[in-house]
């Protein structure tokens, strides 16, 4: 058939539900369509009273089902490097299950000869069965030692040498046509001077792992700062008369808000802290995972480069330590985790994994809204946000929605 018609549904889009309103697909482009003239060619798929939503987008994820996105180093020979691919092509296709359409694969502060081998991998991709690659999220290395987190010190860099710097680090052609966001900290040395190179290849500069005031902040906004990654975490935690970056999202001063992202699984940000930082900005708030690759594997303890990591439900920590090492949680329980947190609606909640994102990223003509001329990366999900169905470039895909409420609010 030419199109698909989704009706008997409500449509999540823009934080509004859409009572009772069909949906179109041109199944040719995998594009979502006005009503076509000619319906006989029509093929109707009846959501029964469910909510037909744009694919979550995920920006900041480190790898999953035992996948690290950043798991080559010098040493990768061709075979090696051949085989990562594979597996990353694999659990990307399995990644879709869970509702995620579209992902920015995130690699944490590493060696330039990592960076030459793992990235020309995340190029921007269109896939019917598998999710999308948006562009690596390079987290790191021009971050804070004292706001470090997990990140291996040894590969920290400043940017003194200004934008040629980044261009060894990162490459340059990566930096064109294969990276999305660069997380960074302001107050280490060239940053702030490069962030206008950073825009002029079209990547997304955000704060982060820093220690940076307030002031400071504010310097990266006027240079062209348009997000914070993971909010909260990895950052001075704010006073009264010293507000620090998360100052940032709902400032008097400059008419720039940088979006934000924040990781919603109850374990990195307080439920009350999240619902704060939500209702300050609703409109700048990103729900993202952080996950790392322990997320779809059972319990216990896990190597991680030269670390262990201890899994224990959704709490990932180094051992022997308190420090996080990422999340376990899915993108759309962060969904359900903010409707509770924050008594807002199911659309208004959506929108923070979906609307935000993609204009967050520019990509809001393309991905992470039901306009016509969208791509059909669709999730339908029942009054309680749990995944019914998936539709990727309109095709049908299954659904992994695997955890189970008593499991997730006792766990929380």
């Amino acid at each position: 058939m030419r199109y698909t018609k989704f009706t008997n549904c409500h449509l999540l889009d823009n934080g509004i539900t859409y009572y009772n309103t069909d949906l179109y697909v041109d199944n040719h482009t995998g594009k979502i369509t006005g009503n076509p003239q000619d319906t006989s060619n029509t093929n109707t798929v009846d959501l029964d009273g469910n909510f037909l939503a744009p694919g979550l987008i995920d920006i900041q994820n480190n790898g999953f089902f035992g996948h690290n996105f950043s798991n080559l180093n010098a040493g990768s020979t061709p075979e090696q490097i051949e085989m990562f691919k594979r597996f990353y092509e694999d659990v990307m296709t399995k990644f879709l299950e869970t509702g995620v359409t579209s992902v920015c694969p995130t690699v944490t502060s590493n060696f330039p000869e990592v960076y030459t081998k793992v990235l020309p991998l995340y190029k921007r991709s269109r896939s019917n069965d598998k999710c999308d690659s948006l562009g690596a999220h390079c987290e790191g290395p021009f971050i804070s030692l004292i706001k470090k987190g997990c990140h291996p010190t040894e590969t920290f860099v400043d940017a003194k040498e200004g934008s040629s710097k980044l261009d060894q680090v990162y490459g340059a052609d990566n930096l064109l046509e294969n990276v999305c966001i660069v997380t960074a900290a302001p107050e280490i040395d060239g940053v702030l001077d490069v962030i206008p190179y950073l825009r002029s290849k079209n990547v997304i500069y955000s704060i982060g792992h820093t220690n940076a005031d307030y002031e400071t902040g504010l310097k990266a906004v006027e240079n062209g700062c348009t997000m914070i990654t993971h909010l909260y975490n990895a950052m001075p935690q704010p006073h009264h008369r010293d507000a620090g970056v998360l100052g940032l999202i709902n400032n008097p001063i400059t008419d720039n808000t940088p979006y934000f992202g924040i990781i919603c699984d109850g374990i990195h940000v307080d439920p009350s802290m999240a619902a704060m930082a939500y209702k300050s900005h609703p409109d700048k708030c990103v729900l993202v995972t952080d996950a790392i690759f322990l997320f779809g594997l059972p319990d216990g303890t896990y190597r991680w480069d030269s670390r262990n990591v201890v899994k224990d439900g959704f709490k990932l920590m180094l051992e022997g330590t308190k420090t996080l090492a990422g999340s376990g949680t899915s993108l759309i329980q962060c969904v359900r985790n903010v409707i509770r947190w924050t008594d807002i609606s199911l659309a208004e909640a959506v929108k923070a994994a979906t609307n935000n994102p993609a204009k967050s990223l520019g990509i809001e003509s393309e991905k992470g809204f039901l306009n016509e001329g969208c791509d059909a990366d669709l999730v339908v999900l029942n009054n309680r946000a749990f995944i019914q169905s998936i539709y990727k470039l309109g095709r049908h895909i299954k659904v992994n929605d695997h955890n189970q409420p008593a499991k997730l609010i006792s766990s929380l």
